[in-house]
C-alpha cells in the first residue's frame, strides 16, 4: 500500500488479523490527538475500512489533560457514534517495549496471528526492533507502516515533537536508551 500520506516499509500480505495503531501524544488543548497520531489513525482506519484486516486496535496511554492517546485516535476517526465492531483500545503501555508486551498479550488472548502496525515515521526503527525483540519466538507476525505527519509548533503536549529535529533528537536518543536497556 503506498499513498501521498503514507509509506509502506514492509511488505504486508492482503490480509492479517489486525492493525495496531500505536499514538504518539495528544494535542496541546488536550481535545484531540496530536498531528502524528491523527495520521497514524487515519492510515490505520483506512486499512481496516479497506477491508485488509477484520480488526482495528488503538493502542497508547500517554494522558494529557484527561485525554490518553488511544482514545485521541478513535475519537479522530469514530466521533462519539457506537464503537464499531472489530475496534479494540489499548491504554495502559506509555512506552514503545510496552506496546510491543501489551498488544502481543492481545493478539494471543483473541488468537490473531498477524498484525500491521501503524506508527509515526521517525518511530519506525525503535517500532520494528522492539517488536522483532519483543514478539520473537511468540509464533506472531508483524509488519510496520509508516504514518507521515507534520510537525505543528505548539500543536503536541510535549514540546519535544513540536520539530522535525527536537524530535529525531529525542527519539534518537530513546533507541538508544532502549538499546541498552535491552527493550529492542
Amino acid at each position: 500500500m503506498k499513498g501521498g500520506d503514507s509509506y509502506l516499509e514492509t511488505a504486508f500480505p492482503s490480509s492479517v488479523d489486525v492493525i495496531i495503531a500505536i499514538g504518539t501524544d495528544v494535542a496541546k488543548d488536550g481535545k484531540g490527538p496530536s498531528p502524528q497520531s491523527k495520521m497514524i489513525a487515519l492510515v490505520a482506519d483506512r486499512i481496516f475500512r479497506s477491508g485488509n484486516a477484520d480488526n482495528i486496535l488503538f493502542c497508547g496511554g500517554y494522558e494529557h489533560k484527561g485525554l490518553r492517546e488511544y482514545y485521541a485516535m478513535y475519537m479522530s476517526r469514530y466521533g462519539n457514534r457506537e464503537t464499531p465492531q472489530g475496534v479494540w483500545f489499548e491504554g495502559e503501555s506509555n512506552r514503545t517495549y510496552l506496546n510491543a508486551d501489551n498488544t502481543l498479550e492481545i493478539m494471543k488472548n483473541k488468537g490473531w496471528d498477524s498484525a500491521v502496525v501503524v506508527c509515526q515515521q521517525w518511530h519506525a526503527r525503535r517500532v520494528r526492533a522492539t517488536f522483532k525483540k519483543r514478539w520473537h519466538g511468540s509464533g506472531k507476525k508483524f509488519y510496520v507502516l509508516k504514518a507521515f505527519s507534520p510537525y505543528v509548533k505548539g500543536a503536541n503536549s510535549q514540546k519535544r515533537f513540536d520539530n522535525f529535529w527536537r524530535f529525531l533528537f529525542w527519539d534518537t536518543l530513546a533507541f538508544v536508551v532502549s538499546k541498552i536497556k535491552g527493550y529492542c
